[in-house]
């Protein structure tokens, strides 16, 4: 049986067409996409296994613009060994919620195009005064390797996870001497 060339082109443009209507973002998409990731993430057996998870969560907000459009907003100057802290309002509360930070963290390269590094999250401390003692937050990763940090000029606890730069000091130090 010969086959004619629109029976070759006809397949190939169905498939164009589904996987262009497929890789459209939009928000309603990528809260599908978080809540398939939610569900992995109470299966999640270690800390390995989390980071991971957040890695592949993070990916979209190594577009700068999107994590502009999904409503964060700067909070922070450039901090050294940090990077411009960039928080979703809604996103503060008293919940550690692995897949929803309510900080990125973005350090400019050298043309000034800024950079994911890093999820932080932030858990509020009513009246924070470095002065006194509050007990840090129960909730966090598996295991005992990340350490929350009282932080009373962000307004609490807070605890990064450097997902999109490598932190020889640890993935969850609070500075990362790569960016001094």
């Amino acid at each position: 049986m010969k086959k004619t060339v629109s029976q070759f082109i006809k397949p190939a443009l169905i498939f164009i067409l589904m996987f262009s209507a497929l890789s459209c973002s939009n928000d309603k998409l990528e809260e599908e996409v978080l809540e398939t990731y939610d569900f992995k993430i109470e299966k999640a057996e270690s800390v390995h296994d989390q980071l991971e998870m957040l890695t592949k969560a993070m990916r979209r907000f190594h577009n700068f613009n999107v994590a502009v459009d999904q409503g964060y907003i700067p909070v922070s100057p450039l901090v050294p060994g940090m990077g411009v802290h960039y928080a979703k309002l809604e996103y503060v509360d008293m919940n550690f919620e692995i897949l929803k930070p309510e900080i990125l963290v973005y350090h400019p390269d050298e043309n000034g195009v800024m950079q994911f590094v890093a999820a932080e999250y932030l858990i509020p401390v009513e009246g924070c005064d470095p002065e006194l003692n509050y007990t840090p937050p129960s909730d966090g990763f598996l295991g005992d390797q990340d350490h929350w940090h009282l932080n009373c000029a962000a307004g609490g606890w807070t605890l990064h996870a450097w997902v999109g730069l490598e932190n020889e000091a640890g993935v969850f130090a609070p500075f990362n001497p790569a960016l001094q």
